[in-house]
């Protein structure tokens, strides 16, 4: 099993390549039970929300979809190449930025999709560039955790 940990600032990560983010919630349910989720990426696209969740109280705003306060897990929306960022209190993080992220400069609520960067990861030196752009983001996004799933 490929695990690899570390740090930047207060944040500390932990990638795998053995599990996907069902594999998390089930295990650790209490990773979003009681939080809020911003959605930027569901199978490498918007989340669009369908009667049931909207019934449910969530909420798209500039394709980003907002959960209500996680009560269970069961009927999160999983698809694969999946982008959470996760709050203790609702947040609006803005906009999905549909430009190039080294040819469009970084913005405060111009949200970018990392995980749909094949082979994106965070301790590859060869996506240095693409790193520190995923820091600077959670710097002033400022979730209580990021998490992702970049498999099928």
């Amino acid at each position: 099993m490929s695990l690899t940990t570390g740090s930047n600032g207060t944040y500390q990560w932990l990638t795998t390549d053995e599990h996907a983010l069902d594999d998390l919630l089930k295990c650790r349910p209490d990773a979003v039970q009681g939080k809020y989720l911003a959605i930027t990426s569901i199978d490498s696209g918007f989340l669009a929300l369908d009667s049931e969740l909207k019934s449910a109280g969530w909420e798209s705003r500039n394709n980003i979809a907002y959960s209500p306060q996680i009560q269970s897990v069961e009927k999160l929306p999983l698809g694969g190449y999946d982008e959470w960022y996760v709050f203790d209190a609702p947040m609006d993080l803005g906009e999905l930025c549909d430009g190039n992220p080294f040819d469009t400069p970084q913005e405060v609520r111009q949200v970018q999709v990392f995980i749909n960067y094949g082979g994106f990861n965070l301790w590859d030196p060869v996506y240095d560039t693409l790193i520190a752009l995923f820091w600077k983001q959670l710097e002033w996004i400022n979730p209580e955790s990021y998490l992702a799933d970049g498999s099928d």
